[in-house]
Order: C-alpha cells, then sequence, then structure tokens
C-alpha cells in the first residue's frame, strides 16, 4: 500500500517536473524573441540616428551655404541704399509733384498731339483728294493724248489705203470712246472700202439717227444707201434734203449717185448719158478734180468690186475723170463716147 503511494506520489511530482520544464521552455523562447525583438529596435535606432546625422549636416551645410548668400545679398542691399544715399534721395513729396507735374506736361503734349493729328489727317485727305484729282486729270490727258495718236494713225492709214491696219486703231480708239463720232465714221468708211457694205451702212444709219441734223452725214448715208441698193430709202432721204444734196458740187455729186442706182438696175442707156452729161467738152485735155467737194475714194473702191462689165468700165473711168486722174479726152476714148464739138 505504501509501494503504491510512492509509485503514485513519485508519478505526481515527475508531472509536474515535467509542466514546470515545459513552462521554463516557453519562458526560454519567449525571452529569445524578447531579446531578438530588442535588438531590432536597437538596430532601428542607430540607423535613425545614422540618418539623423546625415541630414543634421546637409542642414548645417545647407544653412551655412544660405547664410552666406543672405549676407552676401544684405551687403549689396547696403551697398545700393549707401550709393542712393551718397547721391541724394528727394522725399516722396517732391517726387510725387514732379510726377504730377510730368503728368500734366505729357496730358498736354498728348492733346497738343491729338490736335496735330487731326490737322495732319485732314491735310491728308486734302492731299490726297488733290493727286487723285490729279492723277484723274493726267489719266484724261493720257487718254486725250492717245485717242488723238490713234485718230492721226487711222488717218494715214485711210489716205494710204492701209485698210486693216485702220481698222486695227479704229478697234483701239473705240475702246477709249466707244460712242465718238468721227472714229465710227472712219470705221463705217473703212468698212465700205473692205465691201463690207451692209457694215458700213448700220454705223451710218445709227450716227444719222443720233445727230441727225449732220448734213454731212445725211450725204454720206444717201451714198451708202446707193452703194446697198436702199434707193426707195435714198430717194425719201433725198427729198427731205433735196437742197444740200442738189447743190454739192453744182449737182455733179447727184448725177454721181444716179450711175450707180443706173448700174445697179442694169440701165446701160440711162448709165451711159449720166456719165455723158459728166463730161465737160469744152476742155477735154485738162486734169483736175471735177468733184472737188465730196471724197470719192469709198465709190472708187465700190466700183472696183462689182463685177468684170462694159458698165463696170463705165462707172470706174467717170469717178477717176471726175477724181482728176484722167481727163475728158481720155474717159471718152476709153468708153467709146463721140466727142462734140463746141
Amino acid at each position: 500500500m505504501n509501494k503504491l503511494k510512492t509509485t503514485i506520489l513519485f508519478f505526481l511530482i515527475f508531472i509536474q517536473f515535467s509542466i514546470a520544464q515545459n513552462k521554463d521552455s516557453l519562458n526560454i523562447i519567449n525571452l529569445k524573441n524578447e531579446v531578438s525583438r530588442l535588438e531590432n529596435q536597437v538596430k532601428t535606432v542607430e540607423k535613425n540616428q545614422l540618418n539623423y546625422k546625415i541630414e543634421k549636416d546637409l542642414i548645417k551645410e545647407t544653412y551655412s551655404s544660405n547664410y552666406e548668400r543672405i549676407n552676401m545679398i544684405i551687403t549689396i542691399i547696403l551697398g545700393i541704399i549707401g550709393v542712393i544715399g551718397y547721391i541724394g534721395i528727394r522725399d516722396i513729396s517732391s517726387i510725387k509733384k514732379e510726377y504730377v507735374n510730368e503728368l500734366e506736361k505729357l496730358k498736354g503734349l498728348q492733346i497738343d498731339f491729338e490736335s496735330k493729328s487731326k490737322e495732319f489727317n485732314t491735310e491728308k485727305d486734302k492731299f490726297d483728294s488733290e493727286i487723285r484729282q490729279i492723277l484723274i486729270e493726267n489719266e484724261e490727258q493720257n487718254r486725250k493724248i492717245k485717242f488723238i495718236e490713234l485718230k492721226e494713225k487711222i488717218t494715214s492709214f485711210l489716205r494710204d489705203n492701209k485698210l486693216y491696219e485702220s481698222l486695227d486703231f479704229i478697234g483701239a480708239a473705240l475702246e477709249i470712246s466707244p460712242e465718238d463720232e468721227s472714229i465710227l465714221r472712219y470705221k463705217a468708211r473703212t468698212l465700205c472700202r473692205l465691201n463690207r457694205l451692209e457694215d458700213s451702212l448700220s454705223i451710218y444709219e445709227k450716227l444719222h439717227k443720233n445727230s441727225p441734223e449732220d448734213k454731212g452725214l445725211v450725204l454720206d448715208l444717201i451714198e451708202m444707201m446707193m452703194f446697198n441698193k436702199e434707193f426707195e430709202k435714198a430717194e425719201k432721204l433725198i427729198d427731205q434734203n433735196s437742197a444740200i444734196y442738189n447743190a454739192r458740187n453744182e449737182g455733179k455729186l447727184a448725177k454721181l449717185m444716179s450711175l450707180f442706182k443706173h448700174y445697179h438696175l442694169n440701165e446701160e442707156v440711162e448709165l451711159l448719158d449720166g456719165v455723158k452729161d459728166l463730161v465737160d467738152f469744152s476742155d477735154l485735155n485738162s486734169i483736175s478734180k471735177i468733184i472737188n467737194e465730196w471724197d470719192l475714194e469709198e465709190a472708187k473702191f465700190v466700183s472696183a468690186h462689182l463685177p468684170v462689165s462694159e458698165q463696170k468700165k463705165q462707172l470706174q473711168n467717170v469717178l477717176w475723170y471726175l477724181d482728176g486722174q484722167i481727163n475728158g479726152k481720155t474717159l471718152c476714148n476709153r468708153l467709146n463716147i463721140e466727142i462734140k464739138n463746141t
């Protein structure tokens, strides 16, 4: 019994010892963990101390640099203040007063400048207007000079029968003055010589409509109507202007125009009789212009464009006789006209 108790007691002591030993083991492990943690903290503190030292050194260095820079700036400022103090600074009130005076002067200058500017603009506008007027006058003068030069060229070309050159210059002149009557008459004459009789008649009709009182234009229109076989219109116009028509060169122009009517109506007898009526049998040897109040150049060109015939020959020769190119004797010989004894 005692032995059993002893065994149990021994067993209980062993158990307690084991428990105590386990507790000690746990305490040792915890202690080690705590020591490890403390070591880590120490290391962290040492590391922080090192970083702090580095930062402290950097701050000291920066501060030292900034301090030197601040000292330098202060020194410069003090130097400037010293210079200004040496030169002398007027008090603020005097500066303000001077500034106000200068401002007033500037305002006065501004007003004066604006006034001068307006005066200048007025003068400039006047000058520009005068320049524009001068340019317009110069342009008009140049236009007139050019127009006169073109007109002289046209007259020269017509005189030399350079018809296409004349027509080119007429076109240039009409660009300057499209309604100029003298240039339009030159154009009508040029077209007539080029055998563009309808175009020529159209221009004369337009000119007559614009200037019905122009007697020379009336005769031009009658002549062109005869060339274009517009006999009824021509007769009507002749009746309205019979005095001037029959008076031109003592009626010889009217007799000549009748020859073209006889030609176009195939009135051969009347045509030859009309030619004979124009011959001055009292002086067959002289060469002179029989019709000297009228330019026969268009009539000669028109007759030249007619088909070859005996009647064309009669027309052309009588025109040459009336224009002073041949004498009466030559005319009679060419047309087999019996020469009358006077």
